[in-house]
């Protein structure tokens, strides 16, 4: 075999090589969630929960009944389902990302976080999460799912934009109850 011929099969695995590690997925992939993106008013689908969003509302105070709080909100009106089983179906992953910060859901309020889920009938409410001061604008992604370690499952993900929602003066979480659809 000549010299260039053994330099053009080194250089073509070597290619090869940085070809496969380039398309190989990192290690942690093989444990990410299933994400079900949607937009507000349609349902997404997952393993076992099926979510939607109606509205998304920012506040500087919020009522849940006889409880009230001042702050920087964010209200989510949603309706909540399971699609398989009602064993484990609560509503505990809800989680609003604004830039590379992430934010849980209030559970200082009555609200549908911690719900329990049923089979093909809908539960209607809101969540809120309470923002910093600082957190006035920005693109943010709603997360929600029946785990709080979402590995392997599916979750229901909202791309939404602060900027443009307006903040009213006062906002009242939607009673968690059966929903009327």
């Amino acid at each position: 075999m000549t010299r260039w011929a053994s330099w053009a099969i080194g250089a073509a695995l070597v290619t090869a090589a940085w070809g496969v590690a380039v398309i190989t997925p990192p290690e942690e992939a093989s444990e990410l969630p299933f994400p079900v993106a949607v937009e507000i008013g349609e349902r997404g689908t997952g393993r076992n929960v099926a979510i939607t969003v109606s509205d998304i509302r920012r506040a500087q105070e919020v009522r849940a009944g006889e409880w009230a709080a001042e702050g920087n909100w964010v209200v989510v009106d949603l309706d909540a389902e399971a699609v398989v089983s009602e064993f484990g179906t609560l509503l505990t992953l809800a989680t609003l990302e604004i830039d590379g910060r992430t934010f849980g859901a209030s559970e200082r309020p009555e609200s549908l976080l911690r719900a329990s889920l049923a089979v093909g009938i809908p539960r209607s409410g809101s969540v809120a999460f309470e923002l910093p001061a600082d957190v006035q604008g920005g693109h943010g992604v709603l997360t929600f799912g029946l785990d709080t370690d979402p590995r392997l499952d599916s979750i229901i993900v909202l791309d939404i934009d602060l900027d443009d929602i307006d903040i009213d003066a006062d906002a009242e979480l939607r009673p968690t109850g059966w929903s009327e659809r």
